[in-house]
């Protein structure tokens, strides 16, 4: 995979490096058998940029798409996939973001790979496991917001998630706190 990575920094832009320590996190405890993800930032045509929520997600919450990449699959075949599972889009990938490392308490470490991608066209889940009920675009800035929200989420038990929306806001507020700031930077190859 580090060869890939490496590629991929060659062919889109070197990714803003970014380590997170959430020391105990439910979320992250319960998924224990993920280790990777890719995060798809997708430009629409307007320039904004393309949100999810579920149905079973707490009111008003939006977040970017993500997927997890399978055991002994590429970064780029879980990113076509998931595009694909989530969105029906095929998707242009303009930049590689950014790769965001996260410490769990125990030593374990999971890492999200967050790409920029142009998409075009009207999203359509084609996995219907993944519950998209609902896209949303948001201009870049809207993306700290959504981390504000997202960490502001009660310490409530899900059973969907199996941990508490405490524990996944924390976690999935990271990315956009990462997204919108590398968003900002200057790409560089």
């Amino acid at each position: 995979m580090q060869q890939e990575l490496q590629d991929l920094a060659w062919r889109f832009g070197k990714p803003l490096e970014v380590t997170r320590i959430l020391g105990t996190n439910s979320y992250l405890a319960v998924s224990r058998t993920r280790i990777a993800e890719v995060c798809l930032v997708y430009q629409r045509p307007n320039s904004k940029l393309l949100t999810i929520t579920k149905p079973f997600y707490p009111a008003a919450v939006y977040r970017l798409p993500t997927g997890s990449i399978l055991p002994g699959e590429s970064v780029m075949e879980a990113l076509e996939r998931e595009s694909l599972e989530e969105t029906g889009l095929q998707a242009q990938i303009l930049r590689y973001l950014a790769h965001i490392t996260y410490q769990h308490n125990d030593g374990r470490l999971f890492h999200s790979y967050v790409f920029m991608l142009a998409a075009y066209g009207t999203p359509q889940p084609q996995d219907h496991l993944e519950q998209i009920s609902d896209f949303q675009e948001v201009a870049a800035p809207g993306l700290l917001e959504i981390a504000q929200k997202l960490e502001g989420l009660p310490p409530d038990f899900s059973k969907e998630l199996g941990a508490t929306w405490a524990d996944w806001g924390k976690f999935r507020a990271v990315v956009h706190q990462v997204a919108a700031q590398a968003l900002t930077q200057p790409q560089t190859f």
